[in-house]
């Protein structure tokens, strides 16, 4: 009878629902090379989600693995097997830099290996696997060329980096630029990670009445102070991950003056944000600032949070996984995020310009665009918006 009884109760215990297993996210992105920086506030963003539920996602506990790709496409490549077949990851979060994550799409899509990615360019994503949680760089090229144009800016003179996503920036800029009115007289394309900018500075043709720029991490640090030692006073437009809220200690002056639009910036003036500021100050260094590469970090994770929510814990599914991440909706310190039909995120731009103020040099928003639209065309800009022009 005893045996019988113990039978039973192995039986139930056997038929019982499992405990909920945890959830392994692999997170891959750059922590060396010129963008390293960007992936340490990518993975600060991460971080900083995961602290404040405990450990957890979506009521379950995260085990987070963590992998630098260095900026190189094969090493990315390896370490992205590393993370599906030995890891057995459930979710990737990057990388940031897109030559590496176009390197690495064929091999996510054939491993129905659902990402949350921050790489910019267009073609990085898929449409079914991989959603984007920064911006879709074609249309925020275009709108960063748009902006000087609409400035009353004619002339311009065009400084990115060159590799896939300068060379895309460079694109696109021209196309906003000429829609808003102005001309491209000429387009400099120094190397990733040159050391000197002084022979680029020293080409820019005097006939330019404005530059748009397209440079990151250390490149941008170079590009601002070594443009200080040529005296050069062309006003600057382009992306701020030039002038990003990390790299304004070492620009300091430098970066003053300087325009451009993001999804995110530490000064946005709503409770929301000023909220997250103070903890975010909490946690990490004076260093390590929230700008547009941690909010990545952050959306990604609350994305899944709310996906493992809504799944109960339950993510074998990849279909039901997918539908999941693809109908999230969250609200953050930079506003309202969603995706749209092809996973390029719905959220808002904020522009700014980059000024002296009490002796700190910041971004200072002028302007927002509530839900700026990922498509490649003029974008309705607010009506009290006044873009600097000297």
């Amino acid at each position: 009878m005893r045996h019988a009884t113990t039978l039973l109760v192995l039986a139930a215990i056997a038929a019982a629902p499992s405990a909920r297993a945890d959830i392994k996210v692999g997170l891959l992105t750059d922590f060396s090379g010129p963008q390293g920086g960007f992936g340490v506030l990518y993975k600060d963003g991460v971080d900083f989600v995961i602290a404040k539920h405990g450990g957890m996602l979506g009521g379950q506990k995260v085990q987070l693995f963590v992998e630098d790709g260095a900026g190189d496409p094969a090493t990315t490549i390896t370490k992205a097997k590393k993370l599906v077949e030995e890891n057995k990851i459930d979710v990737l979060f990057g990388p940031i830099n897109s030559a590496t994550g176009a390197a690495l799409k064929p091999y996510l899509v054939e491993q129905k290996m659902p990402t949350l990615i921050q790489s910019t360019v267009d073609e990085v994503i898929d449409g079914k696997y991989m959603f984007r949680t920064s911006f879709s760089s074609n249309p925020d090229a275009f709108l960063e060329g748009y902006l000087p144009g609409k400035a009353g800016y004619k002339k311009a003179v065009i400084i990115a980096s060159n590799y896939v996503s300068g060379q895309n920036a460079a694109k696109y800029f021209e196309q906003g630029f000429n829609a808003a009115g102005g001309t491209i007289v000429q387009t400099l394309m120094p190397r990733l990670g040159a050391s000197d900018y002084g022979p680029f500075i020293a080409q820019i043709s005097p006939d330019a009445d404005v530059a748009i720029i397209f440079l990151t991490g250390a490149d941008a640090i170079r590009f601002m102070q070594q443009s200080a030692g040529y005296d050069l006073k062309l006003p600057m437009y382009g992306y701020t991950s030039a002038v990003d809220e990390s790299l304004l200690p070492a620009e300091g002056k430098t970066a003053v003056g300087f325009v451009g639009a993001a999804t995110y910036f530490s000064t946005i003036e709503t409770p929301e944000n000023q909220a997250f500021v103070k903890d975010w100050t909490a946690m990490f260094p004076p260093d390590q600032h929230p700008s547009w590469p941690g909010m990545g970090g952050y959306v990604a994770a609350t994305v899944l949070d709310q996906v493992v929510t809504k799944l109960g814990g339950k993510l074998g599914d990849t279909e039901a996984f997918l539908k999941a991440i693809k109908e999230a909706r969250i609200t953050g310190p930079g506003g309202v995020f969603h995706f749209d039909d092809n996973n390029n995120p719905i959220e808002p731009r904020y522009v700014a310009q980059i000024r002296e103020v009490d002796g700190k040099v910041k971004p200072v928003v002028i302007g927002t665009i509530p839900d700026f639209l990922p498509v490649t065309a003029p974008p309705k800009l607010p009506a009290d918006l006044v873009l600097p022009k000297r």
